[in-house]
């Protein structure tokens, strides 16, 4: 079995692991360019180019994939499919049409929630399920028909990158199970898009990361885990950042409580806000390693009735 790989990210580095320990060979791998990162802009290699290096795989790193040259490289490897994961750019109808399954990996159940941010915006919408779709690439964004899909449950207080980290496994299973059809020579079967049920998951925006303790619970803890690890939903401590990690709800207010006010010490802080407190279990403040609860609270001298806003 063989394949072309587009993608960037952990996500689509976690497939490209997988599917080589299951023996798939890939004439050539394509990511996103390094990227200059930190205080002293050194290059960093996108997830998917530290693996494929590691792995011994030609890589080709480009922002632009788009070219004859690639076109080229595509027909040389005469294949009749690619697969494509969190890559970060849309391939054009001249990279589409060199092969007649351009298949695309997409952690929702299309056609909800098409676009970048499909898991976080399912976590921070409080959904229970999500899922993976392989559909084939068309010129639009996400509409392409769909060859499979699989439900994928969502545990209980589980953050965005332990859902990735699932999801990437179902997805591998699911496009080895594929690769697997090409190799014998079976053609692939596909369903179209509904496009009545539709859904757009639009980027994170930079406002969306401070945590307004004026929200209800349930809502606060969504977008905890919906932006757990990286970049983190956060809020004001001692004036300065802090990002909270981990966390659950729970439905009681103190009575008199105000919003962002601690109101409970011990293993966990609870905070709280409109409607029922938040139980903080993990957390991060700007400059240091993340630490569990009982940590923060000795190693700050924590009190109740300091306020998260402040």
């Amino acid at each position: 079995m063989k394949a072309i790989f587009f993608g960037s990210t952990e996500f689509s580095s976690d497939i490209l692991s997988s599917l080589h320990k299951e023996g798939v060979e890939f004439p050539f791998v394509v990511t996103k360019t390094k990227k200059k990162k930190g205080r002293g802009k050194i290059e960093h290699p996108t997830p998917v180019g530290k693996t494929a290096r590691e792995l011994s795989l030609k890589l080709i790193e480009t922002d632009n994939p788009n070219t004859e040259e690639m076109v080229e490289m595509i027909n040389k490897a005469g294949m009749n499919s690619f697969l494509l994961a969190s890559y970060g750019a849309i391939l054009k109808p001249n990279i589409l049409s060199t092969v007649s399954y351009p298949m695309n990996i997409h952690p929702s159940l299309l056609p909800k929630y098409r676009g970048v941010a499909p898991v976080r915006r399912t976590l921070m919408n409080g959904d229970k399920e999500t899922g993976i779709t392989i559909f084939l690439m068309d010129e639009h964004l996400d509409t392409g028909d769909i060859i499979v899909k699989k439900r994928v449950p969502i545990y209980p207080d589980e953050v965005y990158t332990e859902l990735m980290k699932r999801l990437s496994d179902v997805a591998a299973d699911l496009a080895l199970n594929i690769l697997k059809q090409l190799h014998s020579g079976q053609k692939l079967q596909t369903t179209i898009q509904n496009e009545k049920e539709a859904t757009y998951a639009s980027r994170i925006k930079k406002d969306e990361l401070c945590i307004n303790w004026n929200d209800s619970a349930s809502r606060i803890v969504a977008k905890i885990r919906g932006l757990s690890l990286k970049p983190g939903a956060h809020t004001t401590f001692r004036k300065k950042r802090l990002i909270i990690l981990k966390a659950t709800s729970i439905q009681q207010k103190p009575t008199g409580s105000s919003s962002g006010e601690i109101v409970k010490l011990g293993e966990t802080i609870v905070v709280s806000c409109d409607s029922g407190s938040v139980e903080i279990h993990k957390l991060l403040i700007s400059g240091h390693k993340p630490m569990n609860a009982k940590d923060f609270i000795n190693g700050y001298h924590l009190k109740t009735g300091d306020n998260l806003k402040e």
